[in-house]
């Protein structure tokens, strides 16, 4: 297993840019004190900016992971095409992206596993960096199965679809 390289890389490159809103408007970081928290800690949300529409995202313990599980849910507008900070996805085909994002996954899952097991803080560097890479690659794996759905996922949709419109039906 490979250790993350870089390790110097500053954090605050791999913080991720906010997506849209589903809605069109834009979404925005906020930071609030908790009120379940005696010592009222500070906890990270995405909301979008239309008031209207309402939608946010999960409270997360920090900013960075507050943005990607925005933009690895439903309620964001993935990119046409993004950039990974760490790794290169361009001129591969759907199926490799997706097997190259797997093989990420599990290796930063593994790593996780080894640093915890070695008792390493989550404060660390090394332990923060490897969990944002894991953010990162479970985002680009929603976006990839966007982008790069597979026959057994367009199959299972299509069904999906049909079954939708046979019920549509049945109510008319």
């Amino acid at each position: 297993m490979s250790e993350i390289p870089n390790q110097n890389q500053a954090l605050y490159e791999l913080k991720p840019e906010i997506n849209f809103c589903t809605c069109g408007c834009e979404a925005r970081l906020v930071k609030e004190r908790s009120a379940e928290s005696e010592k009222g800690k500070l906890r990270y949300v995405v909301r979008c900016l239309d008031e209207m529409c309402g939608r946010q995202g999960r409270y997360t313990q920090y900013p960075w992971q507050a943005i990607l599980e925005w933009n690895k849910s439903p309620m964001s507008e993935f990119p046409d095409d993004f950039r990974i900070p760490f790794m290169t996805l361009h001129g591969l085909a759907g199926e490799e992206i997706r097997g190259k994002l797997n093989e990420k996954r599990v290796e930063l899952e593994q790593l996780i596993k080894k640093l915890r097991s070695e008792k390493v803080g989550g404060n660390t560097e090394q332990m923060k960096i490897a969990r944002l890479q894991l953010m990162w690659v479970i985002y680009a794996q929603s976006w990839a199965k966007l982008k790069y759905p597979r026959e057994d996922e367009l199959l299972a949709a299509a069904e999906r679809a049909e079954q939708s419109e046979e019920e549509d039906e049945m109510v008319d």
